[in-house]
C-alpha cells in the first residue's frame, strides 16, 4: 500500500534557559498549560499550543503538507516561548538542543521527575521502550517528535515508514547531532507510536530543529522516506541502523550516508 495524502506536525520540546548563565530554568510554574491541555492564547492561531512536559516547554503546532508552513509554524513558537519567558525575566531564552545535566533546584516538583507518560516501542522489535526512571539522576533530554497522517493507516505501514525514517533522518541526526546523552533516556533507533491517523517518529532531538536550515532538512529527509517506502527502496540491515544510531557512532554513519545516498 502507498503512502498518500500526507500531512506532518509535531510536539516538539525545548529547554529554557538562564542566557547570563546558561542554567536551565524549569518550565513548571512557567509555561502555561500541561499534558492533554495544552494552552492557546487569544492571539496564537488554531493549532498551536504550549504546555510543559517535566521541565521541559513543549508545544503543539497545526499538521501541514507544506514545507515553508511545517518550517515557519516551528519557527513561530519557538519566538512566541522566547518572548513569553522573557515577561518573567529579561534573561531567559530558549535552547534547541538534545539534552542538559540540570540542577538540583530545578527539580525539586514532581512533575519534574515523571517520565514517559505514554508507552512508546521499538519498530525493530515492536516490544515496549524502557521507561527512564525520574528519580535518578538530572539528566534531562528535549525531542522533536515528528507526526505523520497518510490515507488509511495500519500499524504494519507505520512500523515500516519508522524504518525508512530511521534510515534518512536517523541515520543523519547522529552526524548532524553532536550529543551523545539522549540516548540513555529517550530517542533510540525505532522509537514510534502509532496514532489513529498514522505513526509518530520519536527518535530525533530538539536540536534538530535549531535552525530553518535544519527545519528544511527534516521535512525533506521525511520527503525522501515517503518516497522510498513507495518505491519499496531496500532498507538497511536492521542491526546496523540500530547500532549506528544507538551508540551516536559518527564514522560508520558517515559510511551508511554515502553508500546509500541518504542525503
Amino acid at each position: 500500500m502507498k503512502i498518500t495524502n500526507i500531512k506532518v506536525g509535531s510536539d516538539p520540546e525545548l529547554f529554557i534557559v538562564n542566557s547570563k548563565n546558561n542554567k536551565v530554568i524549569s518550565s513548571i510554574g512557567l509555561i502555561p498549560g500541561e499534558k492533554n491541555r495544552a494552552y492557546r492564547a487569544p492571539d496564537m492561531p488554531r493549532g498551536y499550543g504550549l504546555q510543559i512536559d517535566n521541565i521541559l516547554a513543549e508545544f503543539n503546532i497545526p499538521a501541514t503538507n507544506k514545507k515553508e508552513k511545517f518550517i515557519n509554524s516551528i519557527e513561530y513558537m519557538k519566538d512566541y516561548i522566547r518572548e513569553y519567558v522573557q515577561k518573567t525575566n529579561s534573561d531567559y531564552d530558549i535552547q534547541c538542543i538534545a539534552s542538559r545535566d540540570v540542577d538540583e533546584d530545578q527539580l525539586q516538583h514532581p512533575i519534574a521527575k515523571l517520565f514517559g507518560c505514554d508507552v512508546s516501542y521499538n519498530a525493530y522489535t515492536e516490544d515496549e521502550n524502557p521507561k527512564p526512571d525520574g528519580e535518578r539522576g538530572t539528566l534531562r533530554s528535549a525531542g522533536f517528535h515528528i507526526h505523520i497522517s497518510y490515507n488509511k493507516p495500519n500499524a504494519k505501514t507505520s512500523i515500516d515508514l519508522i524504518k525508512y525514517l530511521d534510515m534518512y533522518l536517523g541515520i543523519p541526526s547522529v552526524v548532524l547531532d553532536p550529543d551523545t546523552k539522549r540516548r540513555t533516556l529517550y530517542g533510540k533507533a525505532g522509537d514510534f507510536r502509532l496514532k489513529a491517523y498514522g505513526v509518530e517518529y520519536r527518535s530525533l532531538s530538539s536540536y534538530m530543529m535549531s535552525s530553518p536550515e535544519m527545519l528544511s532538512f527534516v521535512w525533506n529527509g521525511i520527503q525522501k522516506a515517503i518516497l522510498a517506502y513507495n518505491h519499496n527502496v531496500p532498507l538497511i540491515d536492521s542491526n546496523v541502523v540500530q547500532s549506528v544510531i544507538n551508540n551516536s557512532d559518527v564514522e560508520h554513519a558517515k559510511i551508511l550516508i554515502s553508500s546509500f545516498n541518504l542525503i
